[in-house]
C-alpha cells in the first residue's frame, strides 16, 4: 500500500510541482510573464541525501559536498510524529509527498535573497528547484509543489518576501478544494459539524498587550471549543481552549496574544500569555508578508481559518459596500477643547449585523482598533469620540488628550485583511 501511495504520489507531482509560468492561468496565480525565479538569486547547487520532514530536507553541496539542513521557504507543512513528539495531524503523508517529489540522488538548485539567511536552528532557509529532466532546467518550485497539492500553511520571512504571493496564491487554491491538510476530515470525522465560526485578527499596532484574535459563532447552533485548538502560521502560537468554552449563536471569545487574567476585563477575554506578538505588519504583493490565524478541532481538522493582507483573489468584506463614515467632526477651538468635540460616526446600511471584529481607524499617525464586540444592527450608528473622558455604555472615548484629527487629512476605516471599506477626506 505504501508503495502505491508513493508510486501515485510521484505521477501525480509529476505534472504539479512546476509553477505553470507559461500556462493560461499564470496570471492568476500572480506570477510574473517570465521566470518567477527572477527575484531571488542561486547559491549552491547540491544532491538530496534524504527528506526530514515535509518542510526540510538534507543535501550535499554538489561543489564542495558540504551538507546542509535546508528548510523550504514560503510554507510551514504539518510536525511529522517522531519519538519525541506526536507531530501534527498530516505530518506524515507531507514527509510522504515530499519525500516522492525529492527521491534519494535528486539535483536540486538553492535559491534566497539573502545567502546568509538562516531560520530555526541556523537552518538555511532557500527556494528549492529541483531538476527537471525534460526541460532540462532546474524549474521544478518544491514549495509550490507542496502548497499546491495542500500540504502547507503560508509562512512568510520578511527578509525573504519576493516569492510569497506565489506560495499565497497556490496555498488559496488548495484551501478552496479543500485539498491535503485542509481536507475536512483528515484528521478523523467532524465533530459539531453544522459549527460556523468566524475568525478576525487585531494587530494591535505591534503591542503584545493590544494583539487579539475573535473568535465568533455565525451559525444558528451553539458550538463548544473545549479542546480546540487556535494557532497562527508558526509553531509558537498555540492556545487550546479550556473546558467550559461553550459560545452560543452570536457569542465570541477573544484570544489575547499577551498575558491576563481569564474572564478578565469581560466573560469574553482570554489569554495565551506569550512575552512577543505573532502577527507582522503586512507586505504588499508580490513581496507579501503577513500570518493567519487557524482553529483546529479536537481531531486535528481545520475548520476556519483567516489569512491577511488580502491579496487581488481576496472574497469582499461583509462591510464593503455597507459601512459608512456617515459623519465627522475636527471640533471646536484648540487643543484639549478641540480634541474633546471631536467624532467619528459609522453607520450599517447593510441588511444583516455587522460586527467590527478586527476593524480599525486610519489616520494621521493614529490607528484605532475597534474592541470585539462591537456590533452594529442593521441602520445602527456607532460613534468615537476624541478626548480622554471615561467611556460608559453607550458613549466611546478614544482617551487621548491630543486630537485625532487635524484640519486637513483623511479618516479610512479598514479590515483586518488591510481592506479599505470607508474613506473621508476633508
Amino acid at each position: 500500500m505504501r508503495r502505491l501511495l508513493a508510486a501515485t504520489m510521484t505521477l501525480a507531482l509529476a505534472a504539479t510541482v512546476a509553477p505553470p509560468v507559461l500556462a493560461d492561468e499564470a496570471a492568476s496565480l500572480g506570477q510574473p510573464a517570465n521566470n518567477p525565479w527572477s527575484t531571488v538569486q542561486a547559491w549552491e547547487t547540491a544532491i538530496v541525501e534524504r527528506v526530514v520532514d515535509g518542510d526540510t530536507v538534507i543535501v550535499n553541496d554538489e561543489v564542495t559536498g558540504a551538507q546542509s539542513r535546508v528548510r523550504l521557504l514560503g510554507i510551514n507543512a504539518p510536525e511529522k510524529p517522531t519519538t519525541k513528539k506526536p507531530g501534527n495531524c498530516g505530518g506524515e503523508q507531507a514527509s510522504q509527498w515530499l519525500t516522492a517529489l525529492l527521491p534519494v540522488g535528486t539535483r536540486v538548485r538553492l535559491l534566497s535573497s539573502d545567502r546568509a539567511s538562516t531560520g530555526k536552528k541556523k537552518r538555511p532557509q532557500r527556494v528549492v528547484l529541483a531538476y527537471n529532466e525534460k526541460t532540462g532546467d532546474f524549474d521544478q518550485d518544491v514549495a509550490w509543489g507542496m502548497a499546491e497539492r495542500g500540504w502547507g500553511l503560508w509562512f512568510t520571512v520578511p527578509s525573504e518576501a519576493s516569492m510569497s504571493s506565489l506560495y499565497r496564491a497556490a496555498i488559496e487554491g488548495a484551501q478552496a478544494n479543500r485539498r491535503g491538510m485542509w481536507e475536512p476530515q483528515l484528521c478523523g470525522a467532524i465533530e459539531q459539524p453544522d459549527a460556523s465560526l468566524s475568525l478576525r485578527i487585531s494587530r494591535g499596532n505591534g503591542n503584545v498587550a493590544d494583539e487579539t484574535v475573535t473568535i465568533r459563532n455565525t451559525g444558528g447552533t451553539t458550538v463548544d471549543l473545549t479542546g480546540w485548538m487556535l494557532r497562527d502560521a508558526g509553531n509558537a502560537g498555540w492556545y487550546t481552549f479550556p473546558g467550559g468554552s461553550v459560545l452560543t449563536p452570536g457569542d465570541y471569545r477573544t484570544v489575547h496574544t499577551g498575558k491576563g487574567r481569564d474572564r478578565r476585563p469581560t466573560g469574553h477575554d482570554v489569554y495565551r500569555d506569550r512575552k512577543k506578538e505573532l502577527y507582522v505588519d503586512p507586505g504588499t504583493e508580490p513581496n507579501l508578508v503577513g500570518d493567519g490565524a487557524y482553529l483546529l478541532d479536537r481531531a486535528g481538522n481545520y475548520r476556519s481559518w483567516r489569512e491577511y493582507p488580502c491579496t487581488e483573489r481576496c472574497a469582499a468584506d461583509d462591510g464593503a459596500g455597507t459601512l459608512l463614515i456617515e459623519d465627522l467632526s475636527l471640533g471646536k477651538k484648540k487643543g484639549v477643547t478641540r480634541a474633546q468635540t471631536q467624532f467619528i460616526r459609522l453607520a450599517n446600511r447593510g441588511a444583516t449585523k455587522l460586527c467590527l471584529d478586527g476593524y480599525r481607524m486610519d489616520t494621521q499617525g493614529l490607528t484605532y482598533w475597534f474592541p470585539s464586540g462591537t456590533c452594529l444592527a442593521p441602520g445602527a450608528t456607532f460613534t468615537l469620540h476624541g478626548g480622554d473622558r471615561k467611556n460608559w455604555s453607550k458613549v466611546t472615548y478614544l482617551d487621548r488628550k491630543k486630537p485625532m484629527f487635524y484640519l486637513t487629512g483623511s479618516a479610512q476605516i479598514v479590515s483586518d485583511r488591510d481592506q479599505v471599506l470607508a474613506e473621508r477626506l476633508w
